[in-house]
Order: structure tokens, then sequence, then C-alpha cells
């Protein structure tokens, strides 16, 4: 949906060499609820845009989904840098790193929210205007301070980053086959240690 906007795409067509790397199958599950009945849907995934100097420098990284708006406003922050110095690069991201805000759950039984937000919203689903802005919101002040405190501690190359990105700031750990969802779903609530 992103990357069909008009501006975004004349954006990255015109500006920026693009390429497209996964870094893990997409883990799915599925729910049986009896009858024939079950829903199968996607889980934990995530992706990260890496904004690159000619040299293969992480001049700057956009976490997650965001609305067409913020993600062009991001893109144009990157041309930006892509002119710079390394070393205002790191200084840009020195002075823009500031405290993320935890993200606050609906329930203290976190293991089992883990669990069972997903499933609620794709029961009860939002429109994905409405999804699209949360995520937008929370990438941009959860997630957008941590790529700058990572980016301001040096150069990296994206291949030095990837796994920390997604573990430390997209919450997907891609060394964990599970993804971490074997202990929140199983690990306390009703089923204890089973």
């Amino acid at each position: 949906m992103l990357f069909s906007d008009k501006a975004v795409a004349a954006c990255i067509r015109n500006n920026y060499v693009a390429a497209w790397e996964s870094v893990r199958p997409v883990p799915t599950v599925e729910i049986d609820f009896g009858n024939g009945a079950k829903l199968k849907r996607t889980v934990n995934g995530n992706i990260a845009t890496y904004l690159c100097a000619p040299d293969g420098r992480v001049l700057d990284i956009i976490p997650g989904l965001n609305e067409p708006k913020a993600y062009l406003a991001a893109l144009m922050d990157g041309l930006r840098l892509s002119e710079a110095l390394p070393e205002t690069v790191l200084a840009h991201h020195r002075g823009s790193r500031a405290v993320a805000r935890p993200r606050r759950l609906d329930r203290l039984d976190v293991g089992k929210a883990m669990v069972e937000r997903p499933v609620k919203h794709a029961l009860a689903p939002k429109t994905d205007a409405e999804l699209l802005a949360a995520d937008t919101e929370v990438n941009q002040t959860e997630r957008k301070p941590l790529i700058h405190g990572i980016l301001a501690e040096k150069a990296y190359r994206p291949a030095e980053l990837t796994r920390r990105i997604y573990k430390d700031v997209l919450h997907v750990d891609l060394d964990n086959p599970y993804l971490g969802l074997v202990s929140a779903a199983f690990g306390g609530g009703a089923y204890g240690s089973r």
C-alpha cells in the first residue's frame, strides 16, 4: 500500500536505488475456532528501510510501516543527509536522539496480551488508515529515537545493524526461531509452565 503511493514511488524512483532483502520467512499462526472456521495471519514481522550513501554507509533507517506523508518526509531527510559529511551525519543523530517513550500495554498480563492482541485486531480490525496511523506514531515516538541513538555511535553498514535493529528497535529477534512467542504464549497465566 505504501509503495503504491504516487509521491512515495516518485521520490524513490527519482532519488534512490531500491533493493529488497528478506531477513527470514514470515511467521504465521492459525487458530481453529471449530466447525471449519479458521483464522490464519502473519505475526511479529516488521520492516526497516535503510537509507544509505553511495559508499554503503547507513545514513538513516525508517522503522516499520509509516503513513505516506511521514515516509516521504523521512526519505527527504535521507536525501539531505546524503549530501552531508560523515561527521555531520553522526552529529545529526546525536542531536536527534531522545529517550523513547515506553509502550503502555492495556493489561498487566503482558505475555498473554502479546499473543491475544493480534488475534483481537484480526477479529475486530480497525481500518487500514487507523492501523497505519497507529504504526506511524509508534515508529516516530518509540523506535526512531532508538535508531538515532544507534546511528550516533559510528558509521555502520546495513549488515552490521540488521540483527540489532530488528531485536532492539523492532522487537523481532531474528536469532530466536519462535520470535519470543513461545514464552509469551505459555510462560504464565492459565497455562503456568506447560
